[in-house]
């Protein structure tokens, strides 16, 4: 039998340790947790966890800060918890350091337990690589091939540069300056989330069944994009 998944909790709210660790017990994962940046940096590199769950509003050394430390040694999934009253700018502050996803408080705890697994499930790097294929949408972006339903489809060379960014980095969400710096990299100080929104309308239209209900390429309201797994949506 294998060991449980492990995830890091780092928040300075006592309150809200204790509720995510009944939480995800309750799921089966194995809980450690830390009341500070300082301490949660030191137990990344202890206790090497599966998971890493963030608040971004500590005092000391906030969640920013340890989000830019872990990136500098590991790749380990990163979720950020945000309050609702965190700006857009400040969640893709977090995401542009490396964050994999984010959750607004108060959440709701299935679509918590939904992000963890769908993070755990791209954390490895064979499934993190360059092939995507669920029967009805093939991606091989070593040979730029896209198929959809046995057909295959013509990208051009920016849409295709943009699925690619989605694809890599899922189930990341990717901001929308993110986006525009991998795409239009000759013009990077020329950012207008207009461009990506319209060539993410162009990717749905050649990709989805339902180009106005994605399965695939979600929106993250505000923030950017994010390429989800068919068997895996969650709305």
């Amino acid at each position: 039998m294998s060991s449980p998944q492990k995830i890091l909790v780092i928040d300075d709210s006592a309150d809200m340790l204790k509720v995510l660790t009944l939480l995800l017990t309750e799921h089966g994962y194995q809980v450690i947790t830390a009341i500070s940046g300082e301490l949660g940096l030191y137990m990344v590199n202890k206790d090497k966890p599966d998971l890493i769950i963030l608040d971004l509003s500590m005092p000391g050394v906030n969640g920013w800060e340890v989000c830019r430390m872990i990136r500098k040694s590991s790749e380990v999934p990163i979720i950020i918890l945000t309050a609702a009253h965190v700006t857009d700018e400040d969640t893709v502050k977090g995401l542009d350091l490396g964050a994999n996803d984010y959750v607004v408080k108060p959440f709701k705890n299935n679509v918590l337990i939904a992000r963890i697994r769908n993070a755990l499930r791209w954390s490895s790097a064979e499934e993190n690589g360059v092939d995507y294929d669920d029967g009805t949408l093939t991606i091989d972006l070593e040979t730029r091939q896209v198929v959809v339903n046995g057909r295959q489809v013509e990208l051009t060379r920016k849409e295709f540069e943009m699925l690619s960014t989605l694809v890599h980095a899922a189930p990341r969400v990717v901001s929308h300056r993110e986006l525009f710096k991998k795409v239009w990299k000759e013009k990077p100080y020329m950012f207008d989330v207009n461009y990506v929104r319209i060539f993410i309308g162009h990717l749905r239209k050649k990709l989805e069944m339902e180009s106005a209900d994605p399965i695939y390429i979600h929106n993250e309201r505000g923030v950017g994009y994010r390429f989800q797994k068919k068997d895996n949506t969650t709305k």
